[in-house]
């Protein structure tokens, strides 16, 4: 067999078995499927088998259950079998299998209806699997070789954004860019690590909504990122049309947007010249793992630019309103006021990429037609987010938290090269990681009543030789729930605000954090032998009991929002975008409408770990590497 032919065959059974892993091991998570026991390999590991829908199917592994109900289970174990004989494993035919149980098929009993559901589900779940496969050889990167890093750190950093394909740990259809052709894949698409330019478009002044945050205004915003000449061009394109530049403000576009959507859609406004398209960015930027936001590749101290992308992705349209953007800057401003300052951020190193500047077009025929909210409003919106490179520090590299999950074409962790180029013992740069970010994310909702989504994609790692230093938080406007009274918040930041409980609060940390991201780290790390589970979670108890010790002025939130509770709401993030595609949560009550009922998780750091500290090992894992 050509062997070009035999690395793609490789390739999509080895990314196959990943997501029908990955599947199973939610879906068990999630007490959706219910496996029985079939036989004690001992050690924890045991034989497992689930039955499909039909009673047909069955689905065979070995796995072990391992803290917050995290399902370490072994690949090569999978085996399918139909009416007793065996087939190759499929994550489409996964998920066809128990389509009732997942909602997406209705079986009334005189009939099958799987109505569109399982149909787009299955789109977005095969455009997942794809992305990882069918990737060209050049963009699988060995792990150790990603992290040793180019000589441009700059380099390094973007080569770590294209390597992934895991996507969203939780969710199992995560990266399916309905809308995208197979050409534009290559041309937009992350994991392909392709340059791009923007299209400029310059928009009548009296349809477009542009806010900032309070040092800096629209013409300082463009002349930062066009530069002096760039503008000058763009001028120059106006004022040979016989326009004044004065009567338009520049926006910047996807050119998928653009051609796909905007220039279709309002090309009533582009002949009246409402709307007058300008040409090409002289920047080339790289698509980053959120899709719509870009990193600046040719100057890179430049702003990540954030644009509307109505292609489909986990089910939502990935557009912008000017509506929703026109605050985003007010809310980055009264962030900054509140956490700018603080002494303890300061000296841990923690820092904010604030999103400086917004602009937005509404139309005036589709705003009159529509409402808030509507699809139609969210074609052309950009977003300015500043750049880390600007707040690199000697000797620093960066990485996206969300490659720590990322495991290479070979099946090595990135995490794993990390600790390796460290030097250090598992343990210790696990330590050291915690203390980067555990800490001040803990510390923003104790201290200042502050919530952010803080998983891996909304997180970036400063390193030095592969050991976390600190880490740089992102994407502030669209992720913040203010919890506390907050008087001074602006009526027009209203959305920011969230009135939850007391008892709920503390699901930003044992949810968000313990639940979406240690725990599948922690299962990452003790599959591949570097950190024992019990380990893992000591570690974390030991930390958090050290931020504690650090602060006594919390002492009274500390214990109002414990984070030693015996259990939590555990809440099921693919069950929820299955029933409702669109809006899976209340952003006033995030937590109070999301929570499964009947559901807890334990919490991994209570009970014999509560008092852990940093001194001493527990006794089952004492001399533990």
């Amino acid at each position: 067999m050509n062997a070009d032919v035999e690395q793609v065959r490789e390739a999509w059974e080895d990314y196959r078995l990943r997501l029908a892993r990955k599947i199973l091991a939610e879906l068990c998570h999630e007490q959706v499927l219910a496996p029985t026991v079939t036989v004690d390999h001992g050690d924890g590991i045991r034989g497992y088998a689930v039955r499909s829908d039909d009673g047909k199917t069955e689905y065979t592994f070995d796995a072990e259950i391992l803290a917050l109900d995290s399902w370490c289970l072994d690949e090569a174990s999978l085996r399918r079998s139909v009416d007793g004989a065996g087939f190759p494993i499929d994550p489409v035919a996964l998920v066809v299998d128990f389509a009732s149980t997942l909602g997406l098929r209705v079986d009334d009993g005189d009939r099958i209806d799987p109505g569109d559901d399982l149909s787009s589900y299955l789109e977005e779940l095969i455009n997942t699997l794809a992305l990882g496969a069918a990737r060209p050889a050049s963009s699988r990167v060995p792990a150790a070789e990603l992290v040793n890093g180019a000589a441009d750190p700059v380099t390094a950093f973007q080569a770590i954004e294209a390597a992934m394909t895991e996507g969203h740990p939780c969710f199992i259809a995560n990266a399916g860019r309905i809308g995208f052709s197979v050409d534009d894949l290559a041309r937009y698409a992350p994991e392909f690590g392709s340059r791009m330019r923007l299209t400029w478009l310059a928009v009548w002044a009296d349809d477009v909504a542009f806010s900032s945050m309070a040092d800096l205004d629209y013409d300082s915003l463009i002349e930062g990122e066009l530069g002096a000449d760039q503008r000058a061009r763009f001028d120059r394109i106006l004022v040979e049309q016989g326009l004044d530049p004065a009567d338009y403000r520049y926006l910047p576009a996807h050119p998928w947007q653009w051609a796909n959507q905007a220039a279709r859609l309002y090309a009533s406004e582009i002949a009246s010249r409402r709307i007058v398209e300008l040409g090409e960015s002289d920047d080339e930027y790289q698509p980053q793992q959120s899709i719509r936001t870009l990193f600046n590749r040719t100057d890179p101290t430049r702003n990540y630019t954030k644009v509307s992308l109505s292609i489909t992705n986990m089910g939502f349209t990935r557009g912008m309103s000017a509506d929703y953007m026109s605050t985003t800057p007010l809310i980055n401003d009264w962030v900054r006021s509140r956490i700018g300052d603080d002494e303890y951020l300061r000296e841990i190193g923690f820092e904010v990429l604030y999103e400086v500047a917004a602009i937005g077009y509404r139309n005036p025929s589709f705003n009159t037609a529509t409402e808030p909210g509507s699809e139609y409003r969210k074609l052309l919106a950009a977003l300015w987010r500043e750049s880390p490179v600007r707040l690199m520090r000697d000797g620093e590299e960066l990485a996206t938290m969300a490659s720590l999950l990322h495991v290479d074409h070979a099946g090595a962790p990135l995490v794993g090269a990390l600790i390796e180029r460290s030097g250090l013992a598992p343990r210790e740069w696990l330590r050291r990681y915690l203390d980067a970010y555990l800490h001040p994310i803990t510390y923003l909702l104790f201290a200042h009543e502050l919530k952010f989504s803080p998983h891996g994609e909304n997180l970036i790692l400063a390193m030095k030789d592969g050991v976390p230093q600190r880490v740089i938080l992102k994407d502030i406007g669209e992720e913040v729930f203010i919890l506390g009274e907050s008087e001074d918040l602006p009526p027009e930041c209203a959305r920011a605000r969230s009135t939850e409980s007391d008892e709920a609060r503390n699901l930003g940390i044992l949810s968000d954090v313990f639940d979406d991201f240690f725990r599948p780290l922690a299962a990452l790390l003790h599959g591949h032998g570097l950190i024992a589970d019990d380990d893992f979670w000591w570690e974390v108890a030991a930390s958090v009991n050290a931020l504690q010790a650090q602060h006594p002025e919390l002492a009274d939130r500390f214990a109002r929002w414990n984070l030693f509770a015996p259990a939590f709401g555990a809440i099921h993030l693919n069950q929820l975008q299955l029933r409702n595609r669109r809006r899976m949560a209340d952003h006033e009550i995030p937590y109070s409408s999301m929570v499964a009922a009947g559901h807890e998780l334990a919490n991994p750091i209570a009970g014999r770990f509560a008092t852990a500290t940093r001194d001493e090992l527990p006794a089952t894992t004492a001399g533990a590497r």
